[in-house]
């Protein structure tokens, strides 16, 4: 079968090539994909910045592609029958380690994430845990199924890591697909205001973030601490950094009100410095969020039918396997917002 696979820890050096079809093993699922998602942690493998790669250690060649979603072929598991639409959860945990046994296996010891330490699903079948597999509820359109990883991401951000509250004035800094998944679920939340702020390049994605009800902001254009102000005089209540742009962790502190919280989900390519003082004398709570943890995907399958339009419309673009250079280019230059990759 097919693969888009990494050859060697060094910028570009991918391709698709030929590959063993996996043998399913008892507790497993063989899953046929549909599609694959393409995030900037695909971007930072294929270009190979050791800020985040570092953390993986994989072997060569490696299949890549973290976010994918299919139909069960094989099964032995009565909660995944054969047939079943699913999406996937690629981080594969160990299960006995102190944070595995905390429920927190986004922080294992030994995490594997499928496609960025082991094999992943950018190819025509993947073999995964059962648990790993997440059956649609009934009446999903199965087109959202790839886009369920990074909407767990932002889930675990915006429902778990720094819950958002109902009349809260939030803010997201960055307008890619977490970003944005970010801001739709602070909307279902109950937040009162929800400003994303983006650049110029940015903009077909800050035109979604407004008509799913944020307010976007080009930060190219317009002041993002000025426009806040008008919305809550004295900052906004959480901030979510998900741009991964390390400039902006000071404006992230700056933007959020005495007390209030920030969190970073965004992954920086290199280093950043901040003035702490600021966070001392406002008391603010700088959180991390990472992943996502066994609870957090059953938790956006229930939010999923209040948020499945919004979702479905980050889709600008689907690229066949065989053009996935093309499709990394498009992510990497910000066109359109979500490209999904179809065997």
């Amino acid at each position: 079968m097919k693969a888009v696979a990494k050859l060697k820890p060094e910028p570009g050096a991918m391709a698709l090539i030929e590959v063993d079809p996996p043998q399913r093993a008892p507790g497993e699922v063989l899953v046929r994909i549909s599609a694959g998602g393409i995030c900037g942690t695909d971007v930072a493998i294929w270009k190979w910045h050791e800020a985040v790669v570092g953390q993986y250690a994989p072997s060569f060649p490696l299949i890549v592609g973290h976010e994918f979603a299919g139909t069960v072929v094989e099964s032995d598991q009565a909660r995944v029958p054969v047939g079943s639409v699913v999406a996937v959860n690629p981080q594969i945990a160990c299960g006995h380690c102190r944070y595995c046994a905390m429920g927190r296996p986004t922080l294992c010891d030994d995490r594997r994430l499928m496609g960025g330490r082991i094999d992943g699903g950018w190819t025509d079948y993947v073999t995964v845990p059962a648990w790993n597999a997440h059956p649609l509820p009934a009446g999903t359109d199965p087109a959202v199924a790839p886009l369920l990883e990074p909407l767990s991401v932002a889930t675990h951000a915006v429902m778990e890591r720094l819950p958002v509250r109902a009349g809260d004035t939030v803010v997201v800094i960055g307008a890619g697909p977490i970003g944005l998944l970010c801001a739709m679920l602070a909307l279902a939340a109950g937040a009162s205001n929800v400003m994303v702020t983006g650049v110029a390049a940015d903009a077909q994605r800050l035109q979604l973030a407004q008509r799913f009800g944020a307010l976007p902001v080009d930060i190219d254009a317009r002041d993002p601490v000025a426009v806040l102000r008008t919305l809550q005089a004295d900052g906004a209540d959480i901030v979510y950094e998900t741009s991964g742009v390390a400039s902006t962790l000071a404006q992230a502190v700056a933007m959020a009100r005495r007390g209030g919280s920030v969190g970073l989900v965004g992954l920086c390519h290199g280093p950043s410095t901040l003035v702490s003082t600021p966070v001392v004398l406002k008391e603010l709570a700088l959180v991390g969020s990472r992943g996502y943890n066994g609870t957090t995907w059953p938790l956006m399958l229930d939010l999923l039918p209040r948020v499945e339009k919004q979702v479905l419309s980050l889709v600008t673009h689907q690229v066949p396997f065989q053009d996935f250079e093309k499709a990394l280019h498009m992510v990497q230059a910000r066109e359109g917002c979500k490209v999904v990759l179809r065997p």
